[in-house]
């Protein structure tokens, strides 16, 4: 369940800021507010997926187990970066009155020493998909009965397109759906033949 609510989540924020944008600006209001915490769910949400693909990589060998570690750390701290993001939009949405009062706020805050380092920005996303990326190619590698082999690809060119163009956020995030399909499925098959 999981592995696809995640992606959907953070595919339902990118739908809601491609209405948000509409008029030129995103925020503040109540897309950006809706659209910022459902990409607030699917983040937490991707914490416990990647938490979960960490435990179902094999480790029979102590390199496999450090990938495997590594993997997850990376990718968890990605998600804290984003995390940390996420929630100054949310507070910068909830004081501003409007885009241009958005950006002072934002501004302001970002003066603050370690409130928001720049590497948080350029790092975060980064250390995510690097993360969850490792993990798919050791999870397809070492358990194709788990993963598929094509869901790394999947996954390699969903974070593409999310890089390319933020509003390709939708289509990224239902291609990772996509690619973590073969884990959700087998994990409630193995559910339901097991109750």
């Amino acid at each position: 369940m999981w592995f696809v609510a995640a992606p959907a989540l953070m595919s339902g924020y990118g739908v809601i800021r491609l209405f948000d944008g509409l008029d030129g600006e995103y925020g503040p209001g109540l897309a950006w507010t809706i659209g910022h915490l459902l990409f607030l769910s699917g983040m937490v949400l991707f914490g416990v997926v990647i938490v979960q693909l960490g435990r179902l990589v094999p480790v029979t060998t102590t390199a496999r187990q450090v990938t495997a570690s590594v993997a997850v750390a990376l990718a968890l701290a990605g998600v804290v970066a984003f995390v940390r993001v996420i929630f100054l939009d949310l507070v910068v949405g909830f004081l501003a009155a409007d885009n241009a009062e958005m950006l002072m706020i934002r501004e302001d805050i970002g003066d603050f020493p370690g409130i928001l380092p720049e590497a948080v920005w350029e790092l975060g996303p980064l250390l995510f998909m690097v993360g969850v990326l490792t993990l798919t190619v050791q999870l397809a590698v070492l358990h194709p009965r788990r993963l598929a082999a094509w869901s790394p690809v999947m996954v390699a060119v969903g974070f593409l397109c999310i890089m390319i163009n933020l509003n390709l956020l939708p289509v990224g995030a239902a291609l990772l759906a996509l690619a973590l399909a073969p884990v959700a499925w087998r994990s409630w098959w193995k559910g339901k033949s097991s109750s």
